[in-house]
């Protein structure tokens, strides 16, 4: 048995990523930045086993708009799940169309039903920060981590071991800084509580692959305008060779391949 992990889309037009962890076909959504018809639509582009009217839970890393689609206000009311977050984030969360009954706010580890222990762990973006998230059930270990101005080393520590990381590799510092955005945006992004650059990812990712239990490397929420893909590939096969096989860049608006996640001493037995 194996968990399964499919990033729907990841950009500012958009974040989500469907995951199950074992054959009944339930998942969660980490993010649900695309709209609910999407993400209906990247299931079946993708060949998931799972369907839109089995998602069991919605977790959010923090409520920026390419992260929370407004029109799932709507669809929970018709059709209510949890929505899990850390309480940091409950009071704008009602803000933004969750509705109460639905909202989950959470403080430390827990156990999602009998499939996975989750844990959130903050990470620094913008005000208030983000979460990334760590789950485990029984076959497989997966990190998901995405909008932190920087790594820290409690991230770190929590996603020791894992055996799929999906990280974010945002921006080209060479690429932003001739860009044309505004200089106090510039600052946003790169002042610590942004977004990691490539160089940033492929420092974070070279620690947590150096145990070597990964066996998919996700990169997470390329900017359009201040990254390429074959910018993000070439340093990332240079620096991490032997992950070059295992790496997996995401699109805007395009599911990734259905990843089958299990662990690797499982795997090699």
């Amino acid at each position: 048995m194996s968990a399964s992990v499919c990033v729907l889309g990841s950009s500012s037009r958009g974040n989500a990523t469907a995951i199950t962890f074992d054959n009944s076909g339930r998942f969660i959504l980490v993010d649900a930045g695309l709209t609910p018809r999407r993400v209906r639509a990247a299931l079946v582009e993708a060949g998931a086993s799972a369907h839109f009217h089995t998602l069991r839970a919605i977790f959010l890393t923090h409520l920026d708009r390419d992260h929370w689609s407004l029109s799932w206000a709507k669809q929970l009311q018709r059709a209510p799940v949890p929505v899990i977050l850390r309480r940091a984030h409950a009071a704008q969360a009602i803000e933004m169309g969750v509705p109460p009954a639905c909202l989950r706010p959470i403080d430390g580890p827990f156990r999602l039903g009998e499939t996975a222990e989750v844990r959130p762990i903050a990470v620094p973006h913008d005000t208030i920060g983000s979460t990334a998230f760590r789950f485990d059930c029984d076959h497989a270990h997966i990190g998901h981590a995405t909008d932190l101005g920087h790594v820290t080393d409690e991230l770190l520590e929590a996603f020791a071991g894992l055996d799929m990381l999906s990280i974010e590799s945002n921006y080209d510092e060479a690429l932003q800084r001739r860009s044309p955005r505004p200089a106090f945006l510039k600052d946003r992004i790169m002042g610590g509580r942004g977004h990691l650059s490539n160089e940033q990812s492929v420092e974070a990712a070279r620690l947590l692959t150096a145990g070597g239990t990964i066996r998919h490397l996700v990169l997470l929420h390329l900017s359009q305008e201040c990254n390429r893909p074959e910018i993000v590939r070439d340093l990332f096969c240079e620096r991490l060779p032997a992950m070059a096989a295992s790496l997996v860049i995401t699109r805007p608006m395009q599911p990734t391949a259905l990843l089958q996640v299990r662990r690797r001493e499982a795997a090699v037995a």
